[in-house]
């Protein structure tokens, strides 16, 4: 019994077909009935969801007409898209219930395409490449790129399937590579809303304006005797990226933009050059040298020809419709094959499948446009020599014949036709009648028996899939139908199969001569599909410079609409056409320029990146998802190993300056978003070994505790997707010691440095953070902007006005009111267990029936840090030891300050309660501190535990006494203050101040590494005389050293704050103590005490050091980085040729002007205000000018500095008013320097801040 089997592609090109007895019947696209380019079938509530396809319906009445048969008269119907084939699931829902049990599901979009090439190919054996630009994509989530197969009789067998990961296949498959070139040059067809279909055929037209530029990088990478290619999609998205930014105007087409023309070449050769590979390895592994080509990349007819003429094949088969609406033939004959066990194969020498329209259906059309058309009925042979005759004076004709053509071609069933000897007839079809890309070419058609006469070809080509060259003599005969590089897509023609198009060959040659060759192109119009109707063809030809329409032997011309000569379309033509062209030979490479772009993208270094943020994010969307795929460009800021594909069923798609994706592929957890850092910790937790969890804490400033509950969300998000940690950070926390029950020494059991109450104190530090207590918090309820702003006559206000009766209130009585609570309330706030250790520990302690805290405890740096009782005014306060400084603004200057270099060793001098080796354990792999205080060294290891910090150690020592070793960075906050006595070691710092810090320089040098810091915060004694004391004392060699200063204190405002106390002082002991201070500001010799920071820069022997002193304001947040961008501008100007560098000023700065109604003189100061590395510069108009001038146009160093500004310039850089940059800098204003303005008489000035002294007296009470 016959069977009818239809095959259906539900992809893009949604197309239908039947098949019967190993024949196609009937193959139509679905374009070409609803006149939509394409047809992508998309629902438009959800345009690209391919799960909600449309069927092409009308294309299935259309068959299911042509045959005279039902539904209900089908065998079996087969539908496959790419991708994830939801194709039979859309059938079963959408088709009758009667007919489900015939959908069947072929096993791969690219075996529908091998059916569909092999099958009808007549060959008895064959080699089958498939290649386009996706395929199936497996549950595993990988796609097909391209498939070797071989045909042996009925039976194909797989030889290679290369699969990529599906999420990385845009850019990673053959089709794919060659479509992103092709959507860069423009060649596109909007097809929806969001939806876009690349014109490949275009490119292919393109590339032979262009060139080889041997200075590029290769894409597609071959490897001797393997099928698998190395395509590095990220580097290709590189290199475009730079080409684009490097030579891209904006202006004009984007197909005549010189680089792109190029790069239309490279592409086409690297394609033909990996498809010669694979299939002269196939022929290797096999014998066979026949070729059967389908998929989206058998378009390629350039390549196809190539294959054919360097593999010497003995014959080749390209199916007509190789694009995926080839798909619906192939799922037919698949069916017809496999499910209807058919034997029978039959060759397909017609590509036109489409159904026949009859003489009522011609003479309806005719009728409609009557009063525009005038009709003539000829006879076959007067119809042929009516065209010869036309085409001949230059005319140009349409044929309308039959059935349509199945596939992208048009073969002489639905043309447009031109006599291609005429030199400019190329030009005039392209811009009078197809409205398309002047550069394009058209197909030349020959009788197969004449075509060895004119091109380099002996076989056929009915489909018109080859492009072979043209024989030289002819290149002048037929100007028309020869592209630039001499080359034709041929179309052979025999009677038999072809007669009109065969006799018209030969007729034309009679009426003028020369080979028989015509000029064909597709009866459309650019963006429209193929004609299908005869309604259709008659409305396109009264819509074009078509002079006449032949419908089969109706000889339609244009009524009242005289014929135009060969010179009237040139006329309208004009001779302005402009062709692509590509850039010079030997063009540089833009590895610069990737480098740069993938710096930015993956490692946030945007100095000198050429592109702008928005450009950066917008790059970063599409093209770093491919980042793992990199060959020039291997390096990333991930830990251990960096792929994409997280497991079986979990991909991560990658936007490093946007929002990455997890995606479920089984679609149990909806997708979820993360963050870059997010990424890299997800990845790292993932992958990472355990060597580089390490570094990467660092890396992001985290203490122990503080990755520790990064490394816990990351495993819950990681759990979420199934995922299998691979190490985990977790550290086996020691046995608590045990803890005495009440201690009249604050935190005495930390003398043992073994000691640990890591878990109690982990409790306890979630009580702290479950409650709010934070900086941001206390602050907030106090009033106040930061702790160090409590005073003692506060206390009372605070307490009974300002803090609510809540957790968080009590918590801030508690350890910073001085506040006493019931045993009870404690109990309830902390939890019975914690409340007895913090007791055994000495932190809380009885007054009266109520229970008190014995330190305060300060939320700074997102650390918690216990410190003895800033102010000394109850009995209790009093101890026998040396105190705990509180966390002044000196030590959080310090903390602001100090750059935070990763770093292996940190030394913390005189640490107190150990913030600096704290905030230092973020960025350093062991922070090491050293007091002279025992009290202080208890102190820092509570906080430390409490803090969950476990990278820090902390000794009793006299400063270097206590270690070895080299370390990376020095941290000192020491005793500096210059006092008449030396009763309080963690004070005074002998009557100048400068013992310790003196001592800490002059030895340092035993203890830096080569390139090491130095970081201090102290008194600056005569700040004036630092440049000669900071010679005396630095022993380490050649260094960059920086004093940054506040403001000077004469006698009496240095003395006051150390002798005045809030409570229980007497007048005349108020005087008898600031007496000793006054005099000992005197008998030393003191001018003046400022305060502020010491910071050294170790230099290589070789390099030259230097001094540097400017004012800042005492910070009260970070400026760490610009301290760190001083060093680097400094190191910048001492070693780079800084010629090609811009001049910028730094965009934290303001202007402001002022003028007197007396005298109209202008006072201007440049000021900052919101940042306090900068303090406020009273500046002259000269200098006014000078930094006008800079700050809008940002001139180039070498065309702006002179020997003259020189110096200037260089102090303006000092003070971080000017910064030295790479990157090209976006000028606000269309002002333009015509030479450096005059220096002479510039001022600037640096007014003095605001000194913060720490005040101690209340300690000494």
């Amino acid at each position: 019994m016959t069977q009818y089997h239809m095959g259906m592609n539900l992809g893009h090109e949604r197309s239908v077909a039947i098949a019967k007895d190993g024949e196609i019947l009937v193959a139509i696209e679905q374009e070409r009935l609803d006149r939509h380019k394409y047809s992508p079938g998309y629902m438009l509530h959800a345009p690209g969801v391919a799960a909600q396809m449309q069927i092409p319906a009308e294309a299935m009445r259309y068959c299911l007409d042509a045959c005279n048969i039902t539904l209900g008269d089908l065998a079996s119907i087969t539908a496959n898209m790419p991708g994830h084939d939801c194709a039979p699931d859309i059938l079963r829902r959408v088709l009758p219930a009667e007919t489900t049990n015939k959908v069947m599901r072929i096993p791969s979009h690219h075996l529908a395409h091998a059916y569909s090439a092999y099958w009808p190919s007549g060959f008895d054996e064959a080699l089958i490449f498939v290649a386009d630009a996706t395929g199936s994509t497996t549950p595993a989530h990988y796609t097909e790129s391209y498939t070797l197969y071989e045909g042996k009789g009925q039976t194909i067998t797989t030889l290679h399937n290369e699969m990529v990961a599906a999420h990385l296949a845009q850019l990673s498959t053959l089709g794919f590579v060659y479509e992103y070139i092709t959507r860069k040059a423009g060649f596109v067809t909007k097809v929806g809303e969001k939806i876009q279909h690349a014109e490949a055929g275009k490119l292919m037209g393109l590339a032979p304006f262009g060139k080889e530029q041997l200075n590029w990088h290769r894409w597609i990478q071959t490897t001797e005797d393997s099928f698998s290619l190395k395509i590095s999609a990220y580097d290709i998205f590189l290199e475009v990226a730079a080409l684009e930014k490097r030579y891209d105007t904006g202006e004009g087409k984007p197909y005549l933009r010189p680089y792109l023309v190029d790069l239309a070449y490279k592409v086409q050769k690297e394609l033909e050059q990996a498809l010669l590979h694979l299939i002269s390895l196939a022929i290797k592994r096999t014998g066979l040298r026949k070729l059967c080509i389908a998929g989206g990349v058998g378009l390629n007819s350039v390549a196809n020809y190539e294959l054919l003429r360097q593999l010497q094949l003995d014959d080749i088969f390209i199916f007509p419709a190789a694009g995926d609406s080839g798909i619906a033939a192939g799922c037919a004959l698949w069916a017809y094959n496999t499910v209807g066990a058919g034997q029978k194969r039959v060759l397909l020498t017609q590509a036109t499948l489409g159904r026949q329209y009859d003489s009522e259906q011609v003479s309806q059309a005719m009728r409609h446009f009557q009063d525009s058309i005038e009709v003539e009925e000829l006879t076959a042979d007067e119809t042929i020599a009516r065209t010869a005759q036309v085409l001949a004076q230059g005319s140009i004709v349409a044929r309308f014949e039959g059935g349509t053509e199945y596939g992208p071609r048009a073969l002489g069933h639905r043309s447009i036709m031109a006599d291609p000897t005429f030199k400019r007839m190329k030009d005039i079809v392209n811009m009078r009648v197809k409205f398309r890309e002047a550069f394009r070419p058209f197909a030349p058609v020959i009788p197969l028996e004449a075509v060895s006469q004119v091109f380099e070809q002996e076989i056929a080509a009915p489909f018109m899939l080859l492009v072979s060259p043209i024989k030289p003599e002819y290149h002048e005969q037929i100007p028309a139908v020869t592209h630039v590089d001499g080359t034709g897509r041929v179309q052979t023609v025999t009677e038999q199969d072809n007669p009109y198009f065969y006799r018209l060959c030969y007729k034309l040659v009679e009426q003028r001569q020369g080979p028989p060759v015509l000029l064909n192109t597709s009866f459309n119009v650019a963006g429209q599909p193929i004609v299908e109707t005869p309604l259709e063809a008659i409305a396109t030809f009264l819509g074009t410079d078509i002079d006449y329409l032949a419908i089969e032997n109706f000889w339609i011309c244009k009524r009242h609409v005289p014929v135009r000569s060969y010179e009237d379309h040139l006329a309208k033509v004009g001779s302005d056409i402009v062709l692509p062209h590509g850039l010079p030979l030997n063009t540089p490479d833009v590895s610069d320029l990737m480098a740069k772009l993938d710096r930015a993208l993956f490692f946030g270094q945007t100095v000198s990146c050429p592109w702008s943020f928005e450009e950066l994010q917008e790059l970063s969307a599409w093209g770093a998802q491919y980042k793992e795929t990199s060959v020039l460009f291997p390096d990333n800021s991930f830990y251990g190993s960096f792929q994409t594909k997280l497991s079986g069923d979990a991909i991560l798609l990658l936007n490093p300056l946007g929002t990455s994706t997890v995606v479920d592929l089984k679609q149990q957890v909806p997708p979820s978003n993360y963050t870059f850092e997010e990424v890299k910790l997800l990845l790292a937790v993932l992958n990472a070994p355990e060597s580089l969890l390490e570094k990467m804490r660092v890396d992001l400033r985290l203490t122990n505790f503080e990755f520790s509950q990064r490394i816990e969300w990351a495993n819950q998000q990681l759990y979420t997707y199934r995922l299998e940690p691979a190490y985990s950070y977790d550290r086996a926390l020691p046995q608590d010691s045990v803890l005495p029950s009440a201690s009249n020494q604050t935190f005495a059991p930390f003398e043992n440095e073994n000691f640990s109450a890591r878990r109690i104190l982990g409790k306890l530090h979630e009580c702290l953070q479950q409650a709010g207590y934070n900086e941001t918090n206390i602050c907030q309820l106090l009033g106040i902007t930061s702790q160090q702003q409590i005073e003692p006559t506060y206390l009372h206000y605070y307490d009974r006005y300002q803090l609510p009766q809540s957790q968080l209130g009590d918590l801030i009585r508690l350890f910073l009111l001085r506040g006493a609570f019931t045993k009870a309330r404690l109990q309830e706030i902390f939890g019975e267990e914690v409340f007895l250790s913090l007791c055994g520990l000495g932190m809380l302690i009885q007054r009266g029936q109520d229970w008190t805290s014995r330190v305060d405890l300060f939320a700074v740096a997102g650390l918690y840090i216990a410190t003895d009782h800033r102010y000394t005014i109850l009995a209790e306060d009093r101890i026998t030891e040396d105190v705990v400084m509180y966390v002044g603004m000196d030590s959080m200057g310090l903390v602001y300050t100090a750059p935070q270099y990763p770093v292996n060793r940190v030394l913390d001098l005189c640490c107190g309660s150990g913030i600096q080796s704290l905030v230092a354990s973020r960025y350093a792999r062991v922070a090491i501190g050293i007091d002279i205080n025992p009290r202080a060294i208890r102190f820092a290891r509570f906080n430390a535990q409490l803090n969950g910090v476990y990278n820090t150690h902390f000794y009793v020592g006299d400063l270097y006494e206590a270690v070895s070793g080299d370390f990376d960075t020095i941290l000192a906050n020491p005793p500096f203050v210059p006092s008449p006595s030396q009763d309080c070691r963690f004070r005074d710092g002998g009557v100048s101040g400068e013992e310790i810090v003196a001592r800490i320089i002059s030895e340092s040098a035993k203890y830096l590494a080569p390139h090491g810091r130095l970081f201090i915060v102290t008194d600056l004694v005569n700040i004036a005389e630092y440049e000669s004391k900071l010679e005396n004392w630095w022993q380490g060699g050649a260094a960059h050293k920086l004093v940054l200063s506040t403001a000077d204190r004469n006698d009496i405002l240095f003395s006051v704050p150390h002798c005045h106390t809030a409570f229980n002082q007497t007048l005349e002991q108020y005087n008898i103590e600031l007496d000793q201070w006054l005099q000992n500001f005197h008998t030393t010799g003191l001018k003046a005490v400022n305060f502020g920071y010491i910071l050294i820069c170790r230099l290589d022997t070789t390099h030259k050091g230097s001094y540097y002193s400017r004012t800042i304001h005492n910070p009260s947040q970070p400026i760490h980085q610009q301290v760190q961008e001083y060093f680097q501008q400094r190191e910048l100007l001492a070693q780079l040729p800084i010629q090609d560098y811009f001049l910028v000023m730094s965009p934290d700065l303001r202007f402001r002007l002022e003028t007197s109604p007396r005298t109209e003189e202008r006072q201007i100061e440049l000021f900052c205000l919101n940042n306090p590395y900068f303090t406020t510069y009273p500046i002259n108009e000269q200098m006014y000018r000078l930094l006008q001038d800079i700050n809008q146009c940002r001139p180039k160093w070498s065309a702006y500095a002179t020997a003259t500004n020189q110096d200037w310039l260089y102090e303006l850089i000092y003070k971080g008013i000017l910064y030295l940059t790479p990157e090209v800098p976006n000028v606000r204003s269309n002002r333009r320097l015509n030479e450096p303005p005059t220096t002479e008489g510039l001022k600037i000035e640096e007014l003095q801040t605001k000194t913060t002294p720490t005040c101690v007296s209340s300690y000494l009470r």
